[in-house]
């Protein structure tokens, strides 16, 4: 993939074994992960993509189910950063803007801060409002 098809990931990776669909909204290694296992071929872009697959992939996305087996063995519980961009969400409801009935909390928005337990915080009370 040379990138001039839409189907670069940013990174200039144009000779790995993932499908060459982007999105910034799923974390690169899950979307790559979600869309081979859709049937996204390696190197595939969007335009050689059917709408079975297409279809497929959504249903998959829409139907995730995320089994969490414990925690990782090298400090890997810090908070990250990255996420939802807080501009993009109605802060009183925390639904999405640019997708009505869609609604986000804890480590999905765009949040960094000194973990001790205000990750926990933020957490509990975005998952709150976005309950409510």
């Amino acid at each position: 993939n040379d990138g001039k098809d839409g189907g670069s990931d940013g990174n200039n990776n144009k000779n790995n074994n993932d499908p060459q669909t982007t999105t910034t909204a799923i974390p690169k290694r899950l979307w790559s992960a979600m869309a081979r296992r859709a049937g996204v071929t390696p190197g595939q872009t969007w335009g050689q993509v059917n709408k079975k697959l297409v279809r497929k992939l959504g249903m998959q996305i829409n139907e995730c189910d995320i089994e969490i087996t414990g925690k990782g063995t090298f400090k890997d519980e810090f908070v990250t950063a990255g996420g939802v961009s807080l501009k993009d969400i109605d802060m009183k409801t925390m639904q999405s803007k640019k997708c009505p009935g869609l609604f986000f909390c804890g480590e999905l928005i765009n949040v960094d801060g000194v973990t001790g337990g205000y990750n926990f915080l933020n957490c509990w009370s975005t998952g709150f409002v976005a309950g409510n």
